[in-house]
């Protein structure tokens, strides 16, 4: 194992995410509660939990670390036709007081989640695949900031607020290569926004059903009839914080 004794302790956080392609009719199933082993999304999100917890006991010469939080969030994602597979979007989380990174613990929690839902799934779709496991952001240590450049993006100057569950963020796209970040409220206050290429983010109309990361909350894209093109509307389906330096990613 590396000693980590002379480092010093900071506040250290990792976001990990991957995916489950599998048949819609699968995910029909898991979304009704109509499998007999019970609650799909509750039984592989304790697993995922328990099994950061246990990541140094998994994982030869990884360090065993007291965790202050671990979460795991499944997001369905549904395919518009017959001809491509749906998803489920798995978001791992962690944070400690600590001296080494959490990384590990984020991305085991992705992983064990995705296998639990493969094994109570098995019987009736065979063909499921776990994929795209990979970090996603990490904060704290010497070696700083980390995010995935080729789905992240971050926020210059946002506003310090906090997403709430359910409240509603308008992302327009502007001439000049920028997203805005809107509240749909009555007063319209504008969250923040960041500078992008056209390589980085899909054409509004190209959004479809999506999961994107919003500082620590996560988003999923709803019907917006009454928008003119160049904007989404999209949902919060987990608070979180929004303050300099956060995270902008497509999941």
């Amino acid at each position: 194992m590396v000693d980590v004794g002379a480092k010093p302790v900071t506040r250290r956080y990792a976001r990990a995410r991957g995916r489950i392609l599998l048949a819609s009719e699968t995910l029909e199933i898991i979304t009704s509660q109509g499998f007999a082993k019970g609650d799909v999304f509750g039984a592989a999100r304790l697993a995922g939990i328990m099994a950061a917890k246990r990541t140094g006991e998994l994982i030869p010469l990884c360090h065993p670390l007291p965790l202050s939080w671990a979460g795991v969030e499944l997001i369905p994602l549904f395919s518009p036709d017959n001809r491509s597979k749906s998803a489920i979007v798995i978001v791992g989380e962690a944070s400690l007081a600590g001296q080494t990174g959490i990384e590990m613990e984020a991305l085991t929690a992705v992983t064990i989640a995705g296998l639990t839902i493969y094994d109570m799934c098995k019987a009736v779709d065979k063909a499921m695949s776990l994929t795209e496991v990979s970090l996603l952001e990490k904060k704290g240590g010497r070696s700083g900031h980390y995010f995935d450049q080729e789905r992240s993006c971050l926020l210059h100057d946002p506003a310090m607020c906090t997403l709430e569950t359910d409240a509603l963020v308008n992302l327009k796209f502007t001439l000049e290569q920028r997203l805005e970040f809107r509240l749909q409220d009555d007063n319209g206050a504008l969250l923040g926004w960041i500078d992008f290429d056209h390589d980085f983010l899909p054409d509004p109309d190209g959004f479809g059903q999506t999961v994107v990361a919003l500082g620590n909350s996560l988003l999923h894209s709803c019907p917006n009839p009454d928008e003119n093109g160049g904007s989404v509307l999209f949902q919060v389906i987990k608070a979180g914080n929004l303050e300099d330096k956060a995270i902008f990613a497509v999941l």
